[in-house]
């Protein structure tokens, strides 16, 4: 990504690239566009299942084979894709977060805020699924 400002283009790509995945199969557990300022960048944070199941490098190829098959061609970076488990700490964090305010998170935006002791300088956020350490289950939308 070209600038530090994240625009509503990659909000829409990322939520293409959300729905092919959830349709290939890859149920996304969280995702979210997070800000880091060194290097000035933004990171589109996928928490999926599968992680914990075959690892980085195979969620990876997972992931970018799906990248490749969107029509039209996704206009994001697929180098600013961070996989990570759905045990990740900030995802919990964020899904206890979610559970101990009864809020749902989808589609807010959060700048300035410490989750689990994780500094959280900007993010926009799609989804934040179930807390599997808990086994808390978000309320129906």
């Amino acid at each position: 990504m070209a600038t530090a400002t994240l625009v509503s283009q990659e909000i829409e790509e990322g939520q293409r690239l959300i729905d092919a995945l959830n349709t290939a199969g890859l149920s996304v557990h969280s995702a979210l566009w997070l800000y880091a300022s060194e290097p000035e960048i933004w990171h589109l944070t996928l928490a999926l299942p599968v992680y914990d199941d075959v690892g980085s490098l195979k969620t990876y190829e997972q992931i970018l084979s799906v990248f490749r098959q969107v029509k039209p061609e996704l206009k994001i970076d697929w180098t600013g894709i961070v996989a990570v488990s759905p045990k990740d700490e900030l995802i919990q964090g964020l899904s206890q977060d979610q559970q101990h305010w009864n809020i749902d998170l989808s589609g807010r935006r959060m700048t300035n805020s410490r989750v689990n002791r994780i500094l959280i300088e900007d993010a926009y956020i799609y989804q934040i699924g179930v807390n599997l350490q808990l086994g808390i289950l978000p309320e129906e939308k």
